[in-house]
């Protein structure tokens, strides 16, 4: 494992009211309630768990201003991806504009995009991000581009990006793709529950929608790690494991914990969520209970 301290990034939900719209004022309770933790390097906004593909463009701008505002800007990763070249560009523009430092943007979706396509997007956003640090976001499962570590890292290299978050299951990519970026990239993995993995394949960090909800065991694991008591580390490693097996699956019973434990006021959804299962919510609960008893 490198002896660099683990980067965990939470993956944040944009707050909706119960019909739907919009809720600004949640998004900013929930910032104010992550910017709360010293042991979380940054917020990622407008991402995958954050709806994006359900946002309007200036929705997700107004998010991201809000978050800027709450968290500043070196604890902001805001995404930008888009289906086109020409819409990331402009995003990652705009963001710039309100004061965003650090982007991301997923490769292209719903097209086929071949790697000499996906050059060309992220040669575009680096361009409309200026002196932004700018992450790749590869989710092949989402997007349907599947692109392997040798395409990804001469995209990498020849556009300039700063980072790569990758959302595919396991290590053996990360590991591959370590190996191939220049010094100094960062390489995130969207596999919440395999931090300690992820850190021996040499990858930075973590982006976690869980965190948001269940960020007691992440610390518990976080200063386990840094103990290197090995009793310690397998029982925060269990920990984590079973935040991530209940809540990371459901978008739906990811919000409801959110609402359990105040920091959002509706669970709604805007892209389609089915509602989880009676007894998986009944997992959750005896969760959210066992944090509550410990805090």
């Amino acid at each position: 494992m490198s002896g660099a301290r683990p980067v965990v990034i939470a993956a944040a939900v944009t707050a909706f009211d119960d019909r739907g719209g919009l809720d600004l004022a949640g998004c900013r309770s929930l910032f104010a309630a992550l910017g709360g933790h010293d042991d979380l390097d940054a917020v990622f906004v407008a991402g995958t768990t954050g709806e994006f593909v359900s946002l309007a463009d200036h929705e997700r701008l107004d998010v991201i201003e809000t978050a800027l505002d709450v968290l500043g800007s070196d604890r902001v990763i805001a995404h930008v991806g888009s289906a086109s070249a020409h819409q990331a560009r402009e995003l990652a523009a705009r963001a710039g504009k309100l004061g965003a430092t650090r982007l991301a943007a997923v490769t292209p979706y719903y097209s086929a995009t071949s790697p000499a396509q996906a050059h060309e997007y992220f040669a575009a956003v680096r361009d409309g991000a200026g002196d932004a640090e700018v992450f790749a976001y590869l989710f092949p499962d989402r997007t349907g581009v599947h692109l392997t570590p040798d395409q990804v890292a001469g995209i990498v290299t020849a556009t300039g990006m700063d980072g790569v978050k990758v959302s595919i299951p396991g290590v053996d990519y990360v590991r591959e793709l370590v190996a191939l970026v220049p010094p100094g990239v960062s390489v995130l993995s969207g596999n919440d529950g395999l931090l300690e993995a992820v850190l021996d394949a040499g990858g930075a960090g973590v982006v976690s929608g869980v965190y948001q909800v269940a960020a007691e065991a992440f610390h518990a694991q976080l200063t386990a790690l840094a103990s290197g008591d090995d009793d310690s580390r397998r029982a925060a490693q269990r920990a984590v494991d079973a935040a991530v097996s209940t809540f990371g699956p459901h978008l739906t019973l990811l919000k409801l914990g959110l609402v359990r434990r105040g920091m959002l006021l509706s669970a709604r959804c805007r892209i389609p969520a089915a509602p989880p299962a009676a007894a998986l919510v009944a997992d959750a609960e005896r969760l959210l209970d066992s944090w509550s008893r410990a805090s």
